[in-house]
């Protein structure tokens, strides 16, 4: 794994300085660490079943949990009681503490899992202040819930950050200081998102953190239709991102989730492989919010994952047979992580409770496998 990353660097750095402008979808092949473990498939499957995966659903499923072909799950931070939502309200201005996380996580204590080994907490991006305006209380929380999740040994923070409660990372209409320019306020999410990750990684250096949307969703020169065009209304959420990669040090990793659902070929995966790792930082593009430093470590500091929805996209249908290829193209294009998004059938419970029926777990399970035989190029 550090030779493929030193190889990316060099690359990357060759590629910058040498004033050549590169095509959109980059010059960067996806690999896979030679012997090295395949990426990890994560299960994002809260809203389908009442109460969802929270840690004390987690303890009381365990026998269940484990016979579902995933290396883990984004586990909803939730109390029986629904009193303490820390999934709902670390990225608020509702200071949480750290006993009530202990309190929500402690069903986690002792539980030893065989296959569900890359558990998350996860995070709803909520309803933050203005990123000019005091985010001091943000910071205690996620400082706090990077401890907790070491403690409790979850592998870090699955972050959802889309604009579901607030135009948070939207500007000018999500802004408190529409006076200022684009440019200041991309610097100081940048600033918040290297903030927050220091303040998590100081508790935590190993953290794993996945942003289910990366840098791609505000950048203007994102190709068509390979990225959908967002960037009209997410203009702040990839400098937060980048803010992540400056504050992660030398251990922590920041996954680019890539919640781009309509993907199905390995020829679409590839593409957006490749611009996500080298072409977004290429001389054409010249990223507006990328600093020309953070270029030069991108391929390296930027994990790129995919995301993989249940439900059909648009006019794109999702089957069974239709999700076995898309979960093995996801897999052999990721570098650590991908992940599926349940909408429609609710992994966490049994068929004959009502879940997932055997075509469907089939499918992942087959995709998985598919996956496996690749080595080398993706």
């Amino acid at each position: 794994m550090k030779r493929v990353i030193a190889i990316g660097l060099l690359a990357g750095f060759l590629l910058l300085t040498s004033g050549l402008s590169r095509p959109d979808t980059g010059a960067a092949q996806a690999c896979a660490p030679a012997g090295g473990s395949p990426p990890a498939l994560i299960l994002h499957d809260w809203s389908g079943s009442s109460p969802g995966p929270t840690p004390t659903f987690l303890r009381q499923n365990k026998t269940h949990l484990e016979t579902l072909p995933f290396d883990g799950i984004a586990v909803y931070l939730r109390s029986p009681d629904g009193v303490d939502n820390i999934t709902n309200a670390v990225m608020t201005n509702t200071p949480l503490g750290y006993p009530a996380m202990v309190r929500v996580l402690t069903p986690l204590k002792g539980l030893q899992f065989q296959n569900l080994t890359r558990n998350f907490a996860a995070v709803f991006s909520g309803r933050p202040p203005d990123f000019f305006n005091d985010w001091s209380t943000i910071l205690h929380n996620f400082t706090d819930l990077a401890r907790a999740a070491r403690e409790f040994g979850l592998k870090g923070i699955y972050f959802d950050n889309e604009n579901y409660f607030s135009n948070w990372c939207r500007y000018p209409e999500g802004v408190e200081y529409p006076n200022l320019p684009l440019k200041e306020y991309q610097e100081q999410a940048r600033k918040r998102g290297r903030q927050i990750m220091e303040a998590m990684v100081a508790q935590f250096p190993d953290i794993v953190v996945i942003s289910l949307h990366g840098p791609y969703i505000s950048e203007p020169k994102a190709p068509a239709p390979l990225f959908p065009q967002w960037q009209t209304a997410n203009q702040l959420m990839g400098p937060f991102f980048c803010g992540f990669l400056e504050g992660a040090g030398k251990r922590a990793v920041c996954v680019d989730g890539g919640k781009l659902f309509h993907l199905r070929t390995p020829e679409e995966f590839k593409d957006a492989y490749d611009w996500r790792k080298s072409g977004i930082i290429s001389d054409r593009v010249n990223s507006a919010f990328i600093p020309a430093p953070l270029r030069l470590t991108w391929p390296a500091k930027s994990n790129v994952a995919f995301g993989i929805n249940d439900r059909p996209t648009g006019k794109l249908d999702m089957l069974p047979e239709i999700l076995r290829p898309t979960i093995a193209g996801a897999l052999r294009h990721s570098d650590s992580y991908a992940w599926l998004c349940v909408e429609r059938f609710t992994f966490l419970k049994t068929p004959q409770n009502g879940g997932a029926g055997e075509p469907w777990v089939n499918a992942v399970r087959q995709g998985r496998a598919d996956a496996l035989p690749k080595t080398g190029h993706r």
